[in-house]
């Protein structure tokens, strides 16, 4: 008996490292559209908010221990007036098929969005 437990144990263990692995994933994605968000909000002009907006969720995701293959990041500026507000979403693809023994999928594609408010007192540039 406590030999067929045995394998069920390393496939539960399995399970869950791939499970926290998706989990990590997500909040590292998270954190990366937050940053670009932030940075993009503070940018002086529209071209600004996207280059600094890409720029920082690429170092959010470089920092981090997510193999994103690849990632793409979309900044809206929206209108960019004084009190409007600015979007980044970050789409990331995490490669599950390292994981040994669980035969995964190749990739499960993780996205999230956030925004951040202009400063309504912000001069126009």
């Amino acid at each position: 008996m406590a030999l067929g437990y045995v394998p069920l144990m390393v496939l539960a263990i399995l399970a869950v490292v791939a499970c926290a692995r998706l989990a990590s994933a997500a909040i590292d994605v998270r954190s990366a559209a937050a940053a670009a968000a932030r940075q993009a909000s503070v940018a002086r002009t529209p071209a600004e908010a996207h280059s600094a907006g890409g720029d920082a969720a690429s170092f959010t995701l470089t920092g981090r221990g997510v193999t994103c293959q690849p990632s793409t990041v979309t900044v809206d500026p929206g209108t960019f007036l004084p009190g409007g507000q600015v979007s980044a979403t970050v789409t990331c693809s995490v490669r599950l098929e390292d994981l040994y023994g669980l035969g995964l999928p190749g990739a499960v594609t993780i996205t999230s969005t956030s925004r951040q408010p202009l400063d309504a007192f912000r001069s126009q540039p």
